[in-house]
């Protein structure tokens, strides 16, 4: 029953003035919500890059050559016919404003592959079809599009066999891609596929930066990364600093990692609110303690403990740091879900809610002991004499 008074009495000290405890939970607000959504969003980010990888597929490996010689296309051959090594994709990046008619992007990505390129990346087709190796043996000005890249320039995805130029040099477009939404390494979305041999159309040289490859079996990734990085060293002859062979899940690993990093370190400066909404609180408090001092005089004279005391101005500092957080939870939640329907990755998780809640409860006890103590130490005598 002493609890339940106890309760009653700090919720009624702090409805006392409204516009105070208004103001001092609103650093709780802020703090909690901002923690739960930069966390939020970080959750949501590593869940999006991961699933987005998956459905790339998480056999694939990605080549990477810095050599200044790089590799030819006859070493896509050779790596065809290694041991368990089931497709290969080579990958070049080229360079060169997008228009078509009037309009123009520089949003698009500039890839030169071949045939296989697809099927290695597993992408899909909404339109027409994919590059051929006729494309690629007759240096063909044909391209295939992301759905941005269609939307941009053609402003609809239905755009098959128009024309759009890569600097300047026209490309009929022969195919568009599925959707799939911007993931670690790749843009489909954002991609304008041409073949292998059209980059030289463009500009550029025929050497081959990157390559994609496949396992032949679903468990031969560590055999099919071994042999690839034998034939590099080996056959071909580069130091092992002048190129990389990486599978999806080393990607995605390296990829949380960073995003971990960033999640706590934008989560710890959003804590740095939460410290200065407790010494807020614990301001708050001793004004408190300071307005009501005849008040626990006269409690004290009438039977009231130290303890007691104590207990009243921990619990108001406990419930003032738990309602502001409790709105703050909602706020974060409520912000999150709006981001959500704008296309921002978030995701909420028990586990931060359970982290805000821990925060609002260890605000609360660590910056309301303080006036607390204070409060209980009064004699009647000195409290008494207080005008």
């Amino acid at each position: 029953m002493r609890r339940v008074q106890t309760v009653r009495t700090a919720l009624s000290s702090i409805s006392r003035n409204k516009l105070r405890t208004a103001l001092t939970m609103l650093g709780l607000v802020i703090g909690i919500s901002s923690v739960i959504v930069l966390v939020g969003m970080g959750d949501g980010s590593n869940r999006q890059v991961e699933e987005r990888m998956k459905a790339l597929g998480g056999d694939i490996l990605s080549v990477f050559v810095f050599d200044e010689d790089g590799l030819a296309y006859e070493d896509m051959e050779a790596l065809r016919a290694l041991p368990g090594i089931g497709s290969v994709a080579p990958s070049k990046s080229v360079g060169g404003d997008l228009t078509a008619g009037t309009r123009k992007t520089k949003r698009g990505m500039v890839e030169a592959s071949d045939e296989h390129y697809l099927s290695v990346r597993n992408l899909k087709l909404a339109a027409g079809r994919s590059l051929s190796s006729v494309d690629r043996e007759n240096r063909s000005n044909v391209c295939v599009i992301g759905t941005n890249t269609a939307n941009d320039l053609f402003g609809t995805a239905d755009c098959v066999g128009k024309t759009l130029k890569i600097a300047g040099i026209p490309f009929t477009v022969v195919g568009v891609l599925e959707s799939t939404g911007q993931t670690m390494g790749l843009n489909a979305d954002g991609l304008v596929l041409v073949p292998l041999t059209a980059a030289t159309n463009l500009g550029g040289d025929a050497k081959i930066e990157s390559v994609y490859a496949r396992p032949a079996a679903d468990d031969g990734v560590p055999l099919a990364k071994a042999v690839l990085t034998g034939y590099l060293s080996g056959a071909k002859g580069i130091p092992s600093n002048q190129f990389s062979v990486m599978s999806q899940d080393e990607m995605l690993g390296a990829s949380d990692q960073i995003n971990q990093t960033m999640t706590l370190l934008l989560g710890g400066i959003a804590s740095i609110s939460l410290v200065v909404a407790g010494v807020g609180v614990m301001n708050v408090m001793l004004v408190s303690v300071t307005e009501r001092t005849r008040e626990i005089g006269i409690k004290k004279a009438l039977g009231a403990r130290r303890s007691d005391i104590l207990r009243q101005f921990l619990v108001e500092a406990l419930l003032l740091s738990l309602i502001g957080g409790g709105v703050g939870i909602a706020a974060g939640l409520a912000f999150g879900a709006l981001a959500e329907g704008m296309g921002m990755a978030f995701a909420a998780s028990w586990g931060v809610v359970g982290v805000a809640v821990a925060a609002s409860t260890a605000i609360g006890l660590a910056f309301g002991i303080f006036p607390a103590y204070r409060a209980s130490r009064l004699t009647p005598i000195e409290a008494l004499r207080q005008e």
